[in-house]
């Protein structure tokens, strides 16, 4: 296990959710708006324990970068097919799932559902293209 490979590529693909995220978040306020902070369930944003709440990009992109040293081998092509292949997996896993949930179990505005669906399939695509251009 390559500690250096994934501690960077964990950084570099935190990066790439945080700027993925924000991107399509403005898209999606544009055509369905909804104010996060303001769904039930929320913490209050000047609660200290919220600022972990910003650091979620870093928490799956580390978790991603960790995983993907043990199946890289699984996959097969250039780093960019190997890195989307490994992010649809991950968005199955872990982001599709998720929406899901929310959406059948919370009554969330559509934009919520469209971000978190579709805003999660492109962020683990993104970073698992930059996580396998780092760890190959």
């Amino acid at each position: 296990m390559d500690v250096k490979k994934i501690l960077v590529s964990g950084l570099a693909a935190g990066v790439a959710i945080f700027i993925i995220s924000a991107v399509f978040g403005v898209i999606v306020q544009l055509i369905a708006p909804y104010n996060v902070l303001a769904l039930g369930g929320m913490r209050a944003i000047d609660e200290p324990i919220m600022t972990l709440f910003f650091l979620y990009p870093f928490v799956i992109s580390f978790a991603m970068a960790i995983a993907y040293e043990f199946v890289k081998e699984s996959f097969q092509g250039d780093y960019v097919q190997k890195g989307y292949t490994f992010g649809l997996l991950v968005w199955l896993v872990a982001g599709l799932t998720s929406a899901f949930i929310v959406l059948v179990n919370m009554n969330y505005p559509i934009g919520f559902t469209l971000d978190s669906t579709l805003g999660s399939l492109l962020y683990t695509i993104g970073a698992g293209i930059v996580i396998a251009k780092l760890q190959n």
